[in-house]
């Protein structure tokens, strides 16, 4: 015969379970523990430098994307080992890549970004420069829209029809450096992995807050939570277009 201690403790493990599950905090420690396992094996630290002239969120978008799908094989791994460490440094391209050459730069000539690499290899760049700091600025696109890129070298995709994605970032409680951050991983590891694909679109849609994930996200950028730091926030969720957008608050 059961216990009515043993079922006072069942009805307590399963409330809190599904508190849990209900409020969404057990779905982003799936993400998070998710993303752990796709670093792989730990490496060396090989962060990656950008460097900003100005900001726009599309042509920081397109130049995380840029830079990403050229890594070579063995680079990639290691940016991953890293979980795509990256210091954003504030300066004009054009006056330092005579002196330190960057890896790629943007069109207009607004992002550079170098190499993953040791913290030695980034040393003269970090005494240099300053990071990046300061608020998002007024009047953030409600969307924006951007192609994943296909390097020189790669051959033309075939198989199979460009896929579109829709990128959801929540922006409140959000300074400049850290959207960088939560963008710039969102963008980079789905790159890394293959998830998105040369030729692929992806529609950037800024919102306050979000709610309930999709079923079938792609990844999900997940971390403290800035107004409580005790839990888990979503700060952007990279779905496929067929899943619908994603649900906001």
């Amino acid at each position: 015969m059961t216990s009515t201690a043993t079922t006072a403790h069942t009805d307590t493990a399963t409330a809190l379970a599904e508190g849990a599950a209900h409020d969404g905090q057990a779905e982003l420690r799936l993400a998070l523990d998710a993303r752990v396992r796709a670093a792989g094996p730990p490496r060396p630290p090989a962060p990656a430098v950008a460097v900003l002239r100005s900001f726009d969120p599309a042509t920081f978008a397109r130049s995380v994307l840029d830079f990403a799908a050229r890594l070579p094989e063995e680079t990639r791994r290691d940016w991953q080992a890293d979980y795509t460490r990256t210091v954003y440094l504030v300066g004009n391209p054009a006056n330092i890549r005579d002196r330190l050459p960057p890896a790629t730069v943007s069109p207009d000539g607004q992002v550079a970004w170098y190499t993953c690499a040791p913290w030695a290899r980034h040393r003269d760049l970090r005494l240099l420069l300053r990071t990046v700091q300061g608020r998002l600025p007024a009047g953030m696109p409600e969307r924006f829209t951007v192609d994943v890129p296909a390097p020189p070298t790669t051959p033309a995709r075939t198989e199979e029809a460009p896929r579109h994605w829709h990128l959801t970032v929540a922006t409140a409680g959000l300074d400049l450096p850290r959207y960088l951050v939560h963008v710039g991983h969102t963008l980079a590891e789905p790159t890394l992995t293959g998830v998105l694909a040369p030729g692929d679109r992806i529609t950037v849609r800024h919102t306050a807050d979000i709610g309930r994930l999709p079923v079938h996200q792609a990844y999900v950028r997940v971390h403290q939570d800035l107004a409580d730091t005790g839990r888990l926030r979503a700060y952007a969720v990279l779905a496929a277009a067929e899943e619908g957008d994603v649900p906001h608050g």
